[in-house]
């Protein structure tokens, strides 16, 4: 039985226009207003979801900040939480939608997907206690978070890029198609899937440091503000066998979490790799 609480958000584009909408089925009825309205006001038009363009639920020029933590799945029965969970930054330029084409650069030689439980915050807050932070939750999305992993190591020092490149490259944040409210998020299945084949697979439940725990700390240093964006960690690897390799062009990796939905991109090679200092120098650098 389907539960009335909960609400899937998308944003779409259609007749040449973005707009917000609560999807319903194969419809989507249009809403006006801000997405973060309580109630959310509807429009009074509507549109088949066949016949819309799905963009990042989020328009990326009214997200402030979009963080990661690393590290936050452990294997079932071992739970243990982590007093400084290692954070990082990726950009607003970095949003990617369900469908949209992944960057593979030439210099990019080791390219991870991360697939996770993305938490979207409702209203802003600091020092925001663990019992309170639910409230702040607005709902969540499917996230892959995608990295670089030889340059976010730094090992080389200036001999390659560094941490943000690593992490905030465009189309390296793949967010969507929906974020969904009402949902008990504490205990969803998670699976990710390369070329249709099952490559890692765990539960929310199995989080070191619980969404509600990442809040509450993230608040203690910054300002959470409405629309903030916290991709919450993807399942231990290498869960099953096979899980990483080199990515290539044409490599189509999924992302599917119980109720939340399923977020598919593909890879794409691309001419434009990390510059050099002879490319700084050519450019007057």
């Amino acid at each position: 039985m389907a539960d009335n609480r909960i609400t899937r958000f998308v944003r779409y584009r259609a007749e040449g226009r973005a707009a917000y909408g609560v999807l319903d089925g194969e419809t989507i009825h249009e809403l006006e207003g801000s997405l973060f309205d309580d109630p959310p006001r509807r429009a009074g038009r509507s549109h088949a979801l066949a016949d819309v363009e799905l963009l990042v639920p989020l328009a990326p020029e009214h997200v402030a900040k979009v963080i990661g933590v690393t590290t936050n799945h452990d294997t079932p029965g071992e739970r243990q939480p982590i007093p400084h969970p290692r954070w990082f930054a990726k950009l607003a330029t970095s949003l990617n939608p369900h469908e949209g084409d992944v960057e593979l650069p030439p210099g990019a030689a080791n390219l991870n997907y991360e697939g996770e439980l993305v938490v979207i915050i409702g209203k802003p807050g600091r020092h925001i206690s663990v019992e309170d932070a639910p409230g702040y939750v607005f709902g969540v999305s499917v996230g892959n978070d995608w990295s670089e992993n030889t340059w976010y190591g730094e090992r080389q020092g200036i001999e390659e890029p560094a941490r943000l490149p690593a992490k905030g490259l465009d189309t390296w944040a793949c967010l969507g198609p929906a974020i969904v409210t009402g949902l008990d998020y504490g205990d969803l299945a998670m699976e990710i899937r390369l070329n249709g084949e099952v490559v890692a697979e765990g539960r929310t439940r199995n989080m070191r440091n619980s969404v509600a725990r990442l809040v509450s700390y993230l608040s203690s240093y910054a300002t959470l503000q409405q629309g903030d964006i916290i991709y919450t960690g993807t399942v231990r690897p290498p869960s099953l066998p096979g899980a990483r390799r080199a990515m290539q062009d044409g490599d189509v990796v999924e992302v599917e979490i119980e109720q939340v939905g399923l977020l598919r991109n593909r890879i794409v090679a691309t001419d434009a790799g990390p510059m050099t200092w002879p490319d700084l120098y050519d450019r007057g650098g």
